[in-house]
């Protein structure tokens, strides 16, 4: 997801910068509303967060120009200010400007999942929205994340082995977090991996998710799955030469 955050308080910019790139948001900061206008009309945000006082405008001032088009009308707003600007109507939130930059992130991902549930269209079912699932004997964990990779699938991968449950997260392809036997991130993912190439019997299931479904849950993998995969088939090769 991207966020767009206007402010002419630098330190202020960084902190919030800081907040959303944790919780896995590609983050812009400017402090001109006129420059921001000419990124908008290249790159839409999935949220714009603007302090009341900018380099050339005021944030509300920038709200009523980005409402302007069409394009843009749905992008959720949030404006950092000690009241309502009374001539601006249809603010999707205003807080105050010493909220934590933390609560500014969650406060921006609930209106985001909100307009998520109003404009997405349930899918009729069918044979690429259903789940999938099978036994990890006729295919390897390795070649099934492989293959949630290339095929940018969003969803979440199950996987039952010797009567632990492990939980993958994929998000367009990319596995942001993992769960099992205690261990998350990256550390789960090997130890699982490790598991299954010991005991390559389980179950796996495939659910697939939209983004919105599991907007709370935290990111633990930063690594592509292409970058993660390898450096597990490295340290697996290293463990299994030890051994030898």
């Amino acid at each position: 997801m991207k966020a767009l955050i206007l402010t002419g308080q630098p330190k202020r910019g960084v902190a919030l910068k800081d907040s959303f790139v944790l919780s896995g948001f590609d983050v812009q900061v400017e402090d001109s509303a006129l420059y921001a206008m000419t990124l908008l009309e290249r790159h839409r945000p999935d949220v714009i967060v603007s302090t009341a006082s900018l380099s050339d405008l005021a944030g509300a001032e920038f709200f009523e120009m980005v409402r302007s088009d069409p394009q843009l009308a749905l992008v959720p707003f949030v404006l950092l200010d000690h009241t309502t600007p009374a001539k601006v109507g249809d603010l999707d939130l205003v807080l105050p400007p010493d909220t934590p930059a933390a609560e500014v992130v969650r406060s921006a991902y609930k209106l985001i999942l909100e307009l998520t549930r109003k404009t997405h269209a349930p899918e009729a079912a069918n044979p690429a929205t259903q789940g999938i699932q099978g036994r990890l004997g006729d295919m390897s964990l390795f070649e099934l994340a492989q293959w949630l990779a290339k095929s940018a699938k969003t969803g979440r991968l199950r996987v039952e082995v010797e009567g632990e449950s492990a939980s993958w997260l994929f998000s367009k392809g990319q596995l942001i977090h993992a769960e099992y036997a205690g261990k998350s991130g990256e550390d789960a993912v090997l130890h699982l991996l490790l598991q299954v190439e010991n005991r390559p019997s389980g179950h796996f299931h495939f659910e697939p998710l939209t983004e919105a479904d599991f907007f709370l849950e935290p990111i633990t993998i930063r690594k592509s799955t292409d970058q993660l995969l390898l450096s597990m088939a490295v340290e697996m090769d290293h463990r299994q030469q030890g051994i030898n």
